[in-house]
């Protein structure tokens, strides 16, 4: 969570940033820990109120992350900044999350953060559902 609070946006000058979660399924109880994200790259797009991922940078910080764990992260959503205190999913939010829902990943099951000025949000999202759920 330390890494995604810096990219708050507490000032108005302050661009969205985002990211991707990358972590693990515990096979033993079916819990998800996510150990570590993605920040802001070169190439992704950061406005006041929006943010979009450069595909090629994360992914290659994701399979370097895969080849350290011997095949044991995963890929488990994303996260971003909103610039509000108690954030909320947009129109293109949920639009996103159905899509990456709906890409064939390594779990059905997809989670959202999104960080605000005062709160941050993890929404769940499976991908055999139209429903996406606050955690917390």
């Amino acid at each position: 969570m330390e890494k995604m609070i810096k990219y708050r946006q507490l000032s108005s000058n302050d661009n969205e940033a985002g990211g991707i979660l990358i972590g693990r399924i515990l096979i033993e109880s079916s819990d998800y820990i996510i150990d570590d994200i993605t920040v802001p790259m070169k190439n992704d797009i950061c406005r006041r109120t929006r943010f979009i991922r450069s595909s090629k940078e994360h992914q290659e910080y994701f399979n370097e992350k895969w080849e350290e764990s011997e095949g044991r992260c995963f890929y488990l959503g994303e996260w971003h900044t909103h610039p509000e205190d108690i954030p909320y999913p947009s129109f293109i939010d949920f639009n996103d999350w159905e899509r990456i829902v709906h890409q064939g990943h390594e779990s059905n099951d997809m989670f959202f953060i999104i960080v605000g000025i005062k709160k941050i949000h993890v929404w769940h999202k499976r991908a055999n559902s139209k429903q996406s759920t606050l955690l917390s």
